[in-house]
């Protein structure tokens, strides 16, 4: 009899436990919708000036001098049709929507919400075997941007990782980097049609940092700025609502226009930024520069080198061509992208008969504009041009 009692006992609380887990998570949901509903609402109706301030770095003006028309290259639904042509040739690029567990557990729905490491084993320890690179790190894939969709597909045995899928990459990111999502945050903060980019660098607002090209929910625009919604994480792990005001200098109402101009401005925008490795470092290495400058466009380009020149644009290959040859296929397609073994770099275009390049240097340990000479390794070594027009 007393073990009957135990049992019945052990299954009423479980069965509290339970409802209170639901309520919860019902508080939760109700909670964060609210807060949503009530950022929308408490939004300042006064008529204000809502365009944003082109910001445009000293060094880029004698290369938008160069430039005889600025015309819009693609607009964003020929950017949508050309996003849908890099995933079909792309690697490690997934949809997330049709993604299904192989087991009998659902998959569960998280949202970055801080700039996080995304590893290939669960663990912070470096594993670095190359002198050249000082912050090189075999067990760092690349960097999670702040709002980026991710499938929860497991956790680490001491419950601090969680290995999961985002639209560019898998692998383990520490779980405090990540809330936990419902379908409703989804439409909030991936799906949203009002929404803003990020256009500068490293911002830090709120303790999170912020890349080029992330994402966010728009609500409205006030004297002091653009407000967006960023996301954050609640004391049960689960998604909440941060309403933010970024300067019109640093955000933009929906995607720039795709401009030889802008390229440019968001290109140089990155100047003296550190390099490194993965992303680790609050940096960018080669790839993960040039994928922050044409987020802002809306395109959508895979992580790597190795992916990206031969996904992404219209290839020209110059591996039989000599310097000179490639000097001239390359003067008459700026700004391009340079593509070498392991490395990627965009061709600013040509002044006073010097040649000039930007990129995430793993040598000089950022982001450099250059001459590319005749007696320059990298012209020696490029082996694509990609254009990314019509």
């Amino acid at each position: 009899m007393k073990r009957k009692i135990l049992i019945i006992a052990i299954l009423i609380i479980a069965i509290i436990l339970i409802i209170t887990i639901l309520n919860l998570r019902n508080n939760k949901q109700e909670g964060n919708i609210q807060i949503i509903e009530n950022a929308i609402q408490n939004n300042n109706t006064t008529q204000i000036n809502d365009e944003y301030i082109e910001t445009i770095p000293e060094n880029a003006e004698k290369f938008i001098n160069l430039l005889e028309q600025n015309d819009i290259i693609l607009d964003k639904e020929e950017i949508k049709k050309y996003n849908e042509e890099i995933k079909k040739k792309a690697d490690n690029m997934y949809d997330l929507t049709k993604i299904i567990s192989l087991s009998k557990e659902e998959i569960q729905k998280g949202i970055i919400v801080k700039r996080a490491n995304l590893r290939s084993l669960p663990t912070d320890i470096d594993s670095n075997n190359q002198k050249n690179i000082e912050d090189f790190d075999n067990i760092q894939e690349t960097e999670l941007c702040v709002n980026t969709p991710v499938l929860i597909i497991h956790t680490s045995t001491d419950n601090e990782w969680n290995f999961v899928i985002s639209p560019i990459y898998a692998g383990w990111v520490r779980k405090e980097n990540i809330a936990l999502a419902t379908n409703e945050d989804y439409e909030t903060f991936i799906n949203n049609n009002k929404f803003g980019i990020v256009t500068e660098p490293n911002i830090e607002i709120e303790g999170t940092l912020l890349d080029m090209g992330v994402k966010l929910p728009y609500i409205n625009v006030t004297e002091e700025g653009y407000q967006f919604l960023l996301p954050k994480k609640n004391e049960n792990g689960y998604i909440e609502a941060k309403t933010i005001t970024l300067d019109r200098s640093k955000a933009h109402i929906d995607y720039l226009d795709y401009t030889n101009k802008n390229v440019y401005i968001q290109a140089i925008k990155y100047e003296d930024i550190n390099y490194s490795w993965g992303g680790k470092n609050k940096g960018v290495d080669c790839s993960s520069y040039i994928l922050n400058i044409y987020k802002c466009f809306g395109f959508e380009f895979p992580r790597n080198t190795s992916s990206q020149n031969k996904s992404v644009g219209k290839i020209i290959n110059l591996e039989n061509k000599n310097i000179n040859e490639k000097f001239e296929i390359i003067s008459n397609n700026f700004p391009c992208l340079l593509y070498q073994n392991g490395h990627v770099m965009l061709y600013l275009g040509k002044i006073d008969n010097e040649y000039y390049i930007i990129h995430a240097s793993g040598e000089k340990m950022k982001v450099v504009i250059e001459k590319l000479t005749s007696s320059s390794s990298h012209i020696k070594l490029i082996n694509k041009v990609v254009i990314i027009n019509n």
